[in-house]
């Protein structure tokens, strides 16, 4: 009990110093957005204000701003707040390299998981809240459909430069990005209050706990309500990827590949060269491929626990 304190003012000082380093985030963010805009328009304001406010219906605005977010707010400032905090980024957002067994595994899962996932996306989309809270509903549809008509588009080029761009900011960036931010820096400040200084071990329960924790607050800052359990899960596997391993390389590999195929597989829709619906996979007359995808799961989980109990 004697360690509670110290590691709850530690606590308090580490989420302090994270929302100043996130709020400078933000302010740069906005300041070089503005430069970017400045300088394609040589400086003349008027066509500035005009670029500003058509972004959400313009991809080029939305890959600029998304990737200076990216830099910004997810992968700068975990490096940012390891010299506040004063401790090694390497071993605080777990950088050691994985070997290529789990690595792969942890890529492979999430093909495994495709089917199971979207007999989820798709029991989500059709939930709904009770007749006295439908405001409240209508409201996150509106917010849910001013997501889609952003990503729409993005995603909506059909050039091998749209591709490249895409897969650059929607898989790279997103994948490291998120991940040293969410499982790297905010997983490891929360795991931490739970530590003994004495023998420096986590019990399970805090790893459980700590993991669904930010799953959820994951999910939540999409601001993607009808897709909040299926974005839920695949944040929660993420972070046990990172349990089990021991390296954020796992779920980065796993998350740029999760994103990746959802890019290439709405670029070969556009192109024509893709008919099946991969979203459609586990659904309708291939049901069952959401059981076979729930066993391999389970079958990929006991790989994982036995891993970690021998590494």
């Amino acid at each position: 009990m004697g360690n509670t304190p110290s590691a709850f003012k530690t606590f308090l000082l580490r989420i302090l110093s994270l929302f100043f380093v996130l709020l400078c985030g933000l302010f740069v963010t906005f300041i070089l957005y503005f430069l970017v805009v400045l300088l394609q328009h040589g400086f003349k304001f008027d066509e500035v204000s005009a670029t500003m406010s058509k972004l959400i219906s313009d991809p080029t605005q939305i890959r600029i701003l998304q990737t200076l977010q990216s830099f910004c707010i997810f992968i700068i400032p975990p490096f940012v707040l390891c010299e506040i905090y004063d401790v090694s980024p390497g071993q605080f957002l777990s950088l050691k390299l994985p070997s290529w067994k789990p690595a792969l595994m942890g890529m492979l899962s999430i093909v495994l998981m495709m089917p199971l996932l979207n007999a989820v996306v798709v029991w989500n989309a059709g939930l709904h809240l009770p007749a006295s809270l439908h405001s409240i509903e209508s409201w996150m549809r509106a917010s849910e459909d001013s997501a889609q008509v952003v990503t729409d588009r993005l995603l909506a080029g059909t050039s091998v430069l749209d591709l490249g761009l895409n897969l650059l900011i929607i898989a790279v960036l997103a994948g490291v990005g998120e991940e040293l931010f969410f499982r790297g820096l905010l997983l490891r400040i929360i795991t931490d209050v739970s530590k003994s200084k004495r023998d420096f071990v986590l019990k399970p329960w805090v790893m459980h706990v700590s993991i669904w924790t930010i799953a959820i607050l994951f999910s939540v800052i999409h601001m993607q309500f009808f897709g909040f359990f299926p974005r839920l899960l695949i944040g929660a596997w993420f972070g046990y990827l990172l349990w089990w391993t021991g390296s954020i390389w796992v779920p980065v590999l796993a998350h740029f590949l999760n994103n990746a195929l959802s890019t290439l597989m709405i670029f070969g829709q556009h192109k024509g060269v893709m008919t099946d619906a991969p979203d459609r996979w586990g659904l309708d007359q291939t049901w069952w491929l959401s059981i076979l995808s729930a066993l391999m799961v389970a079958g990929t989980i006991r790989y994982f626990v036995m891993f970690r109990k021998n590494r």
